[in-house]
């Protein structure tokens, strides 16, 4: 199995109940959320949220594992998500979507700079059209069950934005229209099929064993401030293939993502304990809370301080 920049993903328990609420709340679109109404009760029927600065303190990684009884999507502009399903690491980056079929449970691991579009449907919803239903029975993900991640180049990235736009703009007006959602709904499932079929091939060539090992042992572990030597001699392999072998498949070296899940685990315990910066520094192997407190400014362009108070407000 393999890491790719060709991730699935899904939201996790705690993030996507917090993104359904503030959807149903913020129906007016103040802070860029827009949803369809209720089933019986239940989960919303199609529901749509801007990804921008507020969602980035929202979540706490990794989150408990969630199995959403609606096919959901997520596409980025900009950004880093990490998402585990099974034993599989799936990351997504810019200009890419992940489609998660309604069913898979999954978790996310990383979060980060995140700016594009979420959302979730329900296959009712979708195929109230006949035109969208034979789309999206025919779409290989929907047939066999599977989570994608689809790569757009510029152009087909800036189109899938604004047909994006299009239905987080339609779902903010009052009265709104749900056969403009459904057509444009249409429409960006028609670009993930033809990009889907296009990239199936190379995805499936590519190794990618060394990567799910890897990256699901520094999120796990990420605290202990393991070295690239270390990490190396745990997964049996030279520092230098596995350096290569990281880069390749993520676009970053092995030290950009212990640095990450270093600076993860340092948001983690700002966020949910009231442990000291020394205390924290500790935690994380750097004995100096200076040094601490300079690299997790450069991190977050904000104080540790700065940080546990924004976060708990």
């Amino acid at each position: 199995m393999k890491i790719n920049k060709n991730f699935p993903f899904k939201f996790g328990y705690y993030f996507f109940l917090r993104l359904l609420r503030e959807n149903l709340t913020d129906m007016q679109g103040h802070n860029g959320t827009g949803t369809m109404g209720r089933i019986g009760g239940g989960m919303p029927p199609f529901t749509i949220r801007l990804l921008d600065e507020h969602c980035h303190h929202a979540i706490s990684c990794p989150t408990p594992p969630i199995d959403s009884p609606n096919h959901n999507f997520m596409f980025l502009m900009k950004g880093e998500v990490l998402v585990e399903s099974g034993t599989v690491q799936h990351l997504v980056c810019a200009n890419e979507c992940i489609i998660i079929p309604a069913g898979n449970t999954f978790s996310i691991k990383y979060f980060k700079d995140c700016l594009g579009y979420m959302g979730g449907f329900s296959t009712d919803f979708l195929c109230t059209s006949p035109v969208v239903t034979g789309i999206f029975k025919g779409i290989a993900f929907v047939q066999a069950g599977g989570i994608r991640v689809i790569r757009f180049d510029y152009e087909r990235s800036g189109f899938v934005q604004m047909l994006l736009e299009r239905i987080m703009a339609e779902t903010l007006l009052v009265p709104q229209s749900d056969d403009v959602i459904r057509a444009n709904m249409n429409s960006f499932l028609v670009e993930i099929a033809a990009e889907s079929e296009k990239s199936q091939a190379h995805r499936d060539n590519l190794p990618n064993a060394l990567g799910n090992r890897f990256m699901k042992m520094v999120f796990e572990n990420g605290h202990n401030n393991l070295s690239v030597a270390e990490y190396a001699e745990r997964l049996n392999v030279s520092a230098n293939h596995l350096n290569k072998t990281i880069k390749q498949n993520t676009g970053h070296p092995v030290s950009y993502w212990i640095n990450e899940s270093a600076m993860l685990a340092a948001k983690t315990m700002l966020k949910n304990t009231d442990l000291t910066m020394g205390d924290i520094a500790a935690q994380l192997g750097m004995m100096d809370p200076s040094y601490f407190a300079r690299r997790f400014r450069q991190h977050e362009r904000m104080s540790p301080t700065d940080y546990r108070r924004i976060v708990r407000s």
